[in-house]
């Protein structure tokens, strides 16, 4: 249940490709504001990069340390996933924190088989149908449409989020696949930032979010590979090479679809970010949006392949 992370066989692996690519962007911050430490103190992109060196830290940890860890750094994800929702799309109080309460079933549920992770959602449909009638005073004539946005939030946040939990869980090296999903994640966001900067021409879905481009569709693709490959390469990976060939387009356009859902959610309720809890990123829904929707198809990509 409990491992100690230092003696993993992934842990000097994964510390030497981390402080590699963190060295590796500072200079490249550096270069970019002259090497001026004030100019770096001022730049977005060094508020992003030490949040990343958190993040590395925050996620890397307990996917080394065993199943309860695991657990608790992907519930805590959902919870301040829902959080973030919640207040979004203004959810009146008591559906907010029932909303909360049972994105806490979710990773559980999946660690305790797959069979009652999919058994979780009709029957929090059936008994959530109840939710108007016993928040009748707090509905204020709107009870089905908060039931709808309740709905979404466990299901698009909640339950999605603990696919995750089943690729860790049950998958052949579970592990060594989740940390390459979230690098090729993270980096597939950065190759789609790069390439739309500097190529950018063409708009993918203007109505939904301006600034992305079907050029920075491309650096998101790229960046995946980029991504999955450095993992792949990286530790004691036994698995077959078709999925480093098929994969990181799952996951790049995957990423692309995450985070055109969260901003025609944003853009809904005429919101820029989900949250101010990350510097530089906004809300961690703004952060984790492209692996709400990744993990659900790297997931039935494996089911498929095996």
């Amino acid at each position: 249940m409990f491992e100690n992370p230092l003696v993993s066989p992934y842990f000097l692996p994964l510390l030497a490709l981390f402080a590699g690519l963190l060295f590796v962007t500072l200079i490249a911050i550096l270069v970019s504001v002259r090497f001026s430490f004030a100019r770096l103190n001022e730049s977005v992109l060094f508020e992003r990069w030490k949040v990343w060196a958190v993040i590395a830290l925050v996620c890397t940890f307990p996917l080394l340390s065993g199943d309860i860890p695991t657990l608790l750094l992907l519930t805590a994800m959902i919870f301040q996933g829902l959080r973030e929702y919640t207040a979004l799309v203004k959810l009146p109080a008591g559906y907010s924190r029932l909303l909360i309460g049972l994105g806490f079933l979710v990773v559980p549920a999946a660690f305790i088989s797959p069979e009652t992770f999919f058994f979780l959602p009709p029957i929090l449909l059936i008994f959530g149908t109840l939710q108007p009638m016993f928040l009748y005073n707090e509905s204020k004539g709107e009870g089905v449409r908060h039931l709808a946005f309740a709905a979404l939030g466990w299901g698009y946040i909640g339950w999605l989020i603990g696919y995750l939990a089943l690729i860790y869980k049950y998958e052949s090296q579970g592990r060594a696949i989740l940390a390459a999903v979230i690098m090729a994640v993270a980096l597939s966001d950065v190759g789609a930032f790069t390439v739309g900067k500097l190529f950018g021409r063409h708009k993918l879905a203007p109505r939904i979010s301006p600034n992305k481009t079907v050029e920075g569709l491309i650096g998101n693709i790229l960046g995946a590979y980029i991504g999955f490959g450095l993992i792949y390469f990286t530790l004691p990976f036994h698995q077959p090479l078709v999925l480093l060939l098929a994969l990181p387009p799952v996951i790049g356009l995957g990423a692309v679809w995450g985070d055109l859902v969260e901003s025609a959610i944003k853009r809904e309720f005429q919101t820029k970010d989900a949250g101010n809890w990350l510097p530089g990123f906004g809300g961690l829904l703004d952060r984790i949006d492209s692996l709400i929707i990744v993990g659900p198809l790297v997931y039935y990509f494996l089911r498929i392949i095996q």
